[in-house]
């Protein structure tokens, strides 16, 4: 359900969506625990692979898993677009507030079949440098890939992609020159 309120709009993040995340990420996890255990017994492939599979499949799913049940119980909205910006609170890797005059223009970028929205920033290496080692290290993947560090998606959000897009770009076109 979204918000709005005087000129701005306040996108939830989706608990429902969250839920989906964690059991995923726990389904990825067993998934590798169960890999480990028959890495030494099963011939079809070496068992230093499967092992690394394994760690790989938790490692990464084990940090998604408590991404998202951090966010579970996260009260701040996931995303505020206002006259001044957007506050992006939607994911690991958020930007926080980032002022309508700073964006050069807004581009919708796909990756295995997830929509993102990305942001073109006048100064990409101010977003880089936020957050901790991890944060900024996955902004400087971003930046490296998409040309900017600024991703958003629907995924977490209580809005479809199609609508988010919309809204944000008439946002832009309305506040770019204030």
């Amino acid at each position: 359900m979204n918000h709005t309120t005087s000129g701005q709009l306040v996108v939830p993040l989706s608990k429902t969506k969250l839920i989906l995340l964690i059991s995923g990420a726990v389904g990825f996890v067993a998934l590798g625990v169960w890999l480990w255990s028959i890495a030494e017994y099963q011939t079809r492939y070496n068992p230093l692979y499967m092992k690394a599979v394994a760690v790989t499949s938790a490692g990464f799913f084990g940090v998604c898993g408590i991404y998202g049940f951090a966010k579970l119980f996260d009260t701040a909205p996931g995303l505020i677009i206002d006259s001044e910006g957007i506050v992006d609170n939607s994911s690991g890797v958020s930007a926080g507030r980032i002022p309508w005059r700073e964006i050069r223009g807004i581009t919708v970028t796909s990756l295995k079949g997830q929509k993102f929205l990305t942001f073109e920033v006048e100064n990409p290496q101010k977003y880089v440098e936020r957050g901790d080692f991890l944060k900024r290290q996955l902004n400087a993947v971003n930046l490296k890939y998409f040309g900017s560090p600024i991703q958003i998606a629907a995924n977490s959000l209580q809005i479809r992609f199609d609508e988010l897009h919309k809204i944000v770009v008439e946002f832009h076109d309305r506040y770019k020159g204030a």
